[in-house]
């Protein structure tokens, strides 16, 4: 698989070279154009990474006793990009000859525009995190006042529901009374019931006891 590493290789001097030619251009840049440079540079040196990574892989495929001259060179190739990518960092920063005043002159007007800009944000910040306070402010006293109907509705319920038992309470104990009262009627009547039934045997024993004593009378005249 050696052609293939070696397509990488081709592919991966194409790209660094174009690199290499835009970097060397961006500090003369400024605005827009300089952006849109930086943003081809940016994909390209990423572009070298993923054909760095398929190198790599690559070499898994090569023959053994070769293996350590083709990881020499892809060492050789993350050191080359590695400086790109410094001086691609380098290149952003910098400024040239051509467009220092220009540049030096917009930043001036973007300084200004973007205090204006920060203060005016930083308005509208503060402006809806009171707005965000006062409402949370409502929801929370709404709630609360919700918690509180609650509890009055419930207190409500627990009054009523006491009142029910109360009145249950004084029935029953209006039964009790009565069946107190009827309870100690009927222990006087049975109490009563057993007077007359002890005067009703005497008076049985009584009659029995006269009628013996008769016939016992009458029993020794008629021996005499």
């Amino acid at each position: 698989m050696a052609g293939v590493f070696e397509s990488y290789e081709q592919q991966f001097s194409t790209i660094t070279a174009d690199i290499t030619a835009r970097i060397a251009k961006i500090p003369n840049m400024v605005g827009t154009e300089k952006k849109t440079a930086i943003g081809v540079v940016e994909g390209n040196i990423d572009e070298a990474g993923e054909l760095l990574d398929q190198m790599d892989i690559e070499i898994h495929d090569v023959p053994v006793e070769l293996r350590p001259q083709y990881r020499q060179r892809l060492t050789t190739y993350k050191h080359e990009l590695e400086r790109l990518k410094k001086e691609f960092r380098q290149a952003q920063v910098a400024i040239g000859n051509d467009g220092m005043r220009s540049e030096l002159f917009r930043r001036e007007e973007l300084h200004t525009s973007e205090d204006q800009r920060a203060y005016l944000l930083d308005n509208t910040e503060r402006l809806e995190r009171t707005s965000d306070r006062i409402e949370e402010g409502y929801k929370i006293a709404k709630e609360t006042e919700d918690i509180g109907m609650d509890i009055i509705d419930n207190l409500q319920n627990d009054r009523e529901t006491l009142n029910r038992v109360r009145g249950k309470l004084r029935d029953t104990d209006g039964e009790i009374s009565r069946g107190g009262r009827i309870t100690r009627r009927i222990a006087r009547r049975i109490v009563q019931h057993k007077i007359i039934f002890a005067v009703i045997i005497l008076v049985v024993l009584v009659i029995i006891g006269l009628l013996i004593f008769g016939i016992v009378k009458i029993n020794e005249e008629n021996k005499k």
